[in-house]
């Protein structure tokens, strides 16, 4: 396209035409403001990736122990013998243990001839140091 101008030269001498575009790419200054954005981003970032990770290694144990305190507090009781009990052992790796201690309640009918003693069963699982999961319930026993 061809620029022609009415009038002095010194008048348009900063015509649009004559000059070739200076904008064409980024400053050092937006360049170096993106890299700061992005760099603040990673910086929150990365350390939120590192902590689920370190969730997620141990989380085949994790499931693991959940599954056998499950399974030792659903397992039936020899509930004639359950009054301080305290059993322990070890399973692929898993440590664990069961504590039944009696628990003082009132009996609700006092004409049943059958009398129940209310049981606390407290189940823990370990399976590495400072690593655990524990759970509780309530088991019934008849009197003897």
């Amino acid at each position: 396209m061809r620029c022609e101008s009415i009038g002095t030269r010194a008048a348009f001498s900063s015509s649009p035409c004559n000059q070739v575009d200076r904008r064409s790419g980024f400053t050092l200054l937006e360049a170096l403001v993106a890299l700061t954005l992005l760099l603040a981003f990673v910086s929150v970032l990365v350390p939120c990736l590192f902590h689920a990770r370190r969730i997620m290694d141990k989380s085949e144990q994790r499931v693991a122990a959940q599954i056998l305190l499950r399974t030792l507090l659903s397992a039936p009781f020899d509930r004639s013998h359950l009054a301080n009990a305290d059993r322990f052992g070890e399973l692929n790796g898993l440590r664990w243990h069961i504590a039944a201690k009696p628990i003082a309640a009132d009996d609700v009918s006092p004409n049943n001839p059958q009398s129940w003693n209310a049981y606390r069963i407290a189940a823990s699982v370990s399976w590495g140091v400072g690593q655990s999961v524990s759970a509780e319930t309530v088991r019934l026993a008849k009197s003897e």
